[in-house]
């Protein structure tokens, strides 16, 4: 991974892998952001996709305060949470939108001082793995009588 990309994630979204990082070394010659690069179907090359917009990533770069972020994709959505804080950012890849998801009102409702929001991609299905029952069902039953000495 390359120096100047900070807090890299990996994430799925719309079937396709995209790496999602803040490039942060100004020796660039390229402005400090939060870029969006999607993997290519040939498996070798990074192309980049989007870019926060320069005034909403100096927002957000105030906010994370140097904590880092994760990210999170799932269907058409990029979720970019701010570690530390309940703070987080949406990404829309059809409209190419950029919004602020709004604070949740159940954070440290426990008391406790852990004010984090995480995300976890998931997309429940109704199908069972079916091979892992059938391999499991060609195994012979073995006994334990061997086993009580």
């Amino acid at each position: 991974m390359r120096r100047f990309l900070r807090s890299p994630s990996l994430v799925e979204s719309m079937d396709k892998l995209i790496l999602v990082a803040a490039v942060d070394k100004s020796k660039l010659n390229v402005p400090k952001s939060l870029r969006l690069w999607s993997l290519q179907a040939c498996g070798t090359t990074w192309v980049e996709i989007e870019r926060m917009p320069q005034q909403l990533y100096q927002q957000f770069e105030e906010l994370e305060a140097g904590h880092g972020f994760d990210s999170v994709g799932h269907g058409k959505f990029i979720a970019i949470i701010i570690r530390g804080s309940d703070r987080a950012l949406l990404f829309d890849i059809f409209r190419k939108a950029w919004q602020w998801i709004p604070p949740c009102p159940y954070m440290n409702h426990g008391g406790e001082d852990v004010n984090e929001l995480h995300g976890f991609a998931y997309e429940p299905t109704v199908t069972t793995p079916v091979t892992g029952l059938l391999d499991q069902l060609t195994v012979p039953f073995q006994s334990f009588s061997g086993l009580i000495g």
